[in-house]
Formats: structure tokens, C-alpha cells, sequence
């Protein structure tokens, strides 16, 4: 009985932990430079990029104004605030 609850137990634990651990985001060269070739692709010059509550935050101008682009872990925009 005991072993017939572990199992599922254990394999729901670790489902949980790979679907996080996907979902995750990291500021490597490669992601950041990725974000910026994206960025510059929709005319935005982009001057840094961090991680802020589990998403990319990218500043940047457009057009003489100045952005905040969010990108969550699939490197889609979710918000873009005004930054001025």
C-alpha cells in the first residue's frame, strides 16, 4: 500500500519541478542577446535587460520614447510600459 502511494507521488513531484524549471528564466548572453535581436526586429534600440518577477524586462526607445518590455520565458511580449 505504501509503495502503491510513492509513486504517483514521486512522479507528480517531479512533473512539477521539470514544468518550473521550463518556465524559468535565465540572463544568459545567449537569451540576451536573443531578446535584443528580437527587440531590434520591431525598432526598439534596446539599452539593458534584466529579470524582474520571473519575466525579462527589457529598456528601451522607440521612436524617441523610452519602454519597459516585458518578455516572459518563451520570449513573448507580455506588457510594454511607457516609460517616460
Amino acid at each position: 500500500m505504501f509503495k502503491t502511494l510513492i509513486a504517483p507521488a514521486l512522479v507528480a513531484a517531479l512533473l512539477a519541478t521539470g514544468a518550473f524549471a521550463a518556465n524559468s528564466v535565465e540572463l544568459t548572453d545567449a537569451n540576451t542577446n536573443h531578446i535584443r535581436q528580437l527587440l531590434t526586429e520591431q525598432g526598439y534600440e534596446v539599452a539593458k535587460i534584466k529579470i524582474e518577477d520571473g519575466m525579462y524586462e527589457a529598456y528601451a526607445k522607440k521612436d524617441g520614447s523610452k519602454f519597459e518590455v516585458f518578455l516572459d520565458a518563451a520570449f513573448e511580449i507580455v506588457e510594454v510600459k511607457n516609460d517616460d
